[in-house]
């Protein structure tokens, strides 16, 4: 798929429309998000401890499915995989708009179609950074994914008000029934992609597990990807403890409305995406690897504002407005520099596996954060437990600085010798 990617990505028609369909995958996503719990409650009579029911299986969920997505978009041409996700996404989240419509709306259908829309979206992700360097081309990989997090800054902000706005004027089964929509349009932006993707590398005789061992192996005897997937754990752990608690924390002890909170998750979607095409410029400025390492320290640090915050509503709104707005911008850095060396050091045929391997890590560090959360914030209390969180993001740092990441001036090439070994 390497012809035609040395024209700037701005004149790339393929390119241009794969980033329009990406961008719509990323509202949609987001309305997902926020709102499949809203209409469980609105629509399905759903209760707290339903949600909670809904949280834990979506973490499930991802942390069982990332290996094998990996696996299979090692398999197979990704760009088909990337369609039959976004078709199957529409089709599950019609049924819901469907049984509505029938009045059978369960809370246990929501459920279901909750974590079957989880796995599949996991399996998008996935195919999905294995399959951007090689469409994109690797001497393009930077700007490629500048436009990735800006199109996933544009979902995280325009999502959540998207899916209020829906919520409110068409009622919530109505809402998810555009959300399906907008998966269908993605899929259609993916089939008109004139690029030809090449075939897939010849298929290992080793069975599915097996592969997936061979790419967690690969990952942990890697020096570099080993650095960075460490941090991107240490990361997902303490967003672990953030997942389960902000809201809470947000409401309870700091008096914030919903409404406020709302603007808060937007607010933090508008400084990822300022920070989105700034990312490749400070890379090039700092070095991708101190770049990404500085992302990582800044990030821990605004997120201190968030236990720091006074109970009194205005200041405290404040104080989150600060970690939302920098907290995502430094966050954001921090994620391009990660994707752009884990992918520039991989080989083509191994994406796949080493992010799935990635994704695994995270999801599993991240279930084991949220029930700690719940556990230390009982004893201790939730200002207590974000305190530790902020804490464990920052101890990502000191893998980062260490020489296989921080001497990274620019991606480096992929060393096929060591995934052959």
């Amino acid at each position: 798929m390497s012809q035609s990617t040395s024209e700037p990505l701005g004149k790339d028609r393929d390119f241009r429309i794969y980033i329009g369909g990406r961008t719509v995958t990323e509202l949609g996503s987001r309305i997902t998000r926020e709102g499949l719990p809203i209409v469980a409650v609105l629509a399905a009579g759903a209760t707290a401890q339903d949600l909670g029911y809904m949280a834990a299986l979506g973490y499930v969920v991802a942390l069982l499915v990332a290996p094998a997505a990996g696996v299979l978009s090692d398999r197979g041409r990704r760009r088909p995989l990337l369609i039959a996700a976004d078709i199957a996404r529409a089709g599950l989240l019609l049924s819901i708009t469907l049984a509505a419509a029938l009045h059978r709306l369960s809370f246990s259908e929501m459920l279901l179609v909750f974590g079957l829309v989880t796995g599949v979206s996991v399996l998008f992700e996935v195919a999905d950074q294995a399959f951007l360097p090689d469409f994109a081309g690797r001497s393009r990989l930077e700007a490629a994914n500048a436009a990735v997090s800006t199109a996933s800054a544009i979902g995280e902000t325009g999502g959540p008000a998207l899916m209020g706005t829906l919520i409110q004027t068409l009622g919530g089964p109505l809402a998810i029934g555009v959300d399906a929509v907008t998966y269908l349009v993605s899929a259609l932006s993916l089939g008109l992609i004139r690029r030809k993707e090449p075939p897939a590398a010849r298929a290992e005789a080793a069975g599915s597990m097996r592969q997936a061992l061979q790419g967690a192996q690969a990952l942990l005897r890697h020096p570099l990807l080993r650095l960075l997937a460490i941090a991107v754990g240490m990361q997902s752990l303490g967003g672990g403890f953030y997942d389960s608690l902000y809201e809470f924390y947000a409401l309870r002890e700091l008096h914030q409305s919903p409404f406020a909170i709302g603007l808060l998750i937007t607010a933090g979607g508008l400084g990822a995406l300022v920070a989105a095409p700034l990312a490749p410029r400070i890379a090039r400025r700092l070095g991708t690897g101190p770049a990404l390492a500085a992302g990582a320290a800044l990030y821990g640090l605004v997120t201190l504002l968030v236990p720091f915050a006074p109970p009194v509503p205005l200041l405290g709104f404040l104080f989150l407005l600060g970690a939302q707005l920098f907290g995502d911008a430094s966050y954001t850095v921090f994620a391009f520099g990660e994707a752009v060396l884990r992918q520039s050091a991989t080989p083509g045929p191994w994406l796949g596996r080493i992010t799935g391997s990635v994704r695994f890590l995270g999801n599993l560090v991240g279930a084991l954060g949220a029930l700690a959360a719940a556990l230390l914030a009982g004893s201790f209390g939730v200002r207590a437990a974000l305190f530790l969180a902020s804490a464990l993001m920052l101890a990502a740092v000191p893998f980062l600085l260490a020489a296989p990441v921080l001497r990274q001036r620019r991606p480096p090439a992929p060393d096929p010798a060591h995934f052959a070994g």
